[in-house]
């Protein structure tokens, strides 16, 4: 490892990253040299997006990631196909992005809770799916709701099922405040993070938790080392 990656990664400032749809054992093993604390796949994610791997494409990427960083699985769907491929694959974490009701929510974080496998559970921005999803679009209601499941974190992001393809949807800052300001849990922050933006967004979200994904590829699934490396500095600014 590079002195100035190490220094990195020793500066980052009780910031946890998480950089996701990783698809080859390149990229995964750069974010474990970068420091990166949480590896992220799209598995059988139920609409087609160019991030997408099997259960037999995600197993040895995730055979190689080691402790201290964590694996996610990043999928959607029924809770019954969810509870068979985290149990398949053992990963750190199951994020559901997909139309998981609350009712699916608890059923899967109750179950892999006692498997040793944490819930991340997407809050979306359009009131559509949030009607859909928790029965009203009131957000502290909603907040509350997911809160009071055995999730481990919610993730606020801009990108829901009907725009899953598009590249660097930003995140609505109230939106994202919104939710940090009502959840008794952890909240991880998405959408349009790059390098460009990554020390505003900061300041002014105060985000602990970062998620990025096209913000630092140079082609979907493809990460760029430069660009990783460049936003970390950013951050070392701060």
């Amino acid at each position: 490892m590079k002195i100035h990656e190490e220094n990195q990664i020793n500066n980052m400032k009780n910031i946890k990253i998480k950089i996701c749809g990783l698809k080859n054992i390149e990229d995964v093993q750069l974010c474990m040299d970068m420091g990166i604390d949480i590896i992220g796949l799209v598995v059988n994610y139920p609409v087609s997006v160019p991030w997408n791997l099997s259960r037999e494409e995600a197993l040895p990427l995730l055979e190689i990631i080691k402790p201290p960083h964590k694996s996610c699985i990043v999928t959607g769907g029924e809770p019954e196909k969810i509870i068979e491929l985290a149990e398949n694959l053992s990963p750190s974490f199951i994020q559901l992005h997909f139309r998981e009701t609350l009712r699916d929510t608890c059923i899967i974080a109750d179950y892999l809770k006692r498997k040793g496998i944490d819930v991340i559970k997407t809050v979306p921005p359009d009131s559509e799916e949030q009607l859909f999803q928790f029965g009203t679009t009131d957000l502290k209601t909603i907040v509350d709701n997911i809160c009071n499941t055995n999730i481990c974190a919610l993730l606020a992001d801009s990108r829901t099922p009907s725009n899953a393809c598009q590249n660097g949807a930003e995140l609505n800052l109230d939106f994202c405040l919104q939710i940090m300001k009502y959840s008794s849990k952890p909240v991880i922050t998405a959408g349009g993070i790059n390098r460009g933006n990554i020390a505003d967004f900061l300041k002014k979200t105060g985000s602990k938790f970062i998620d990025i994904m096209t913000g630092v590829e140079k082609s979907p699934g493809k990460k760029d080392a430069r660009m990783l490396s460049s936003l970390l500095s950013e951050i070392n600014k701060l």
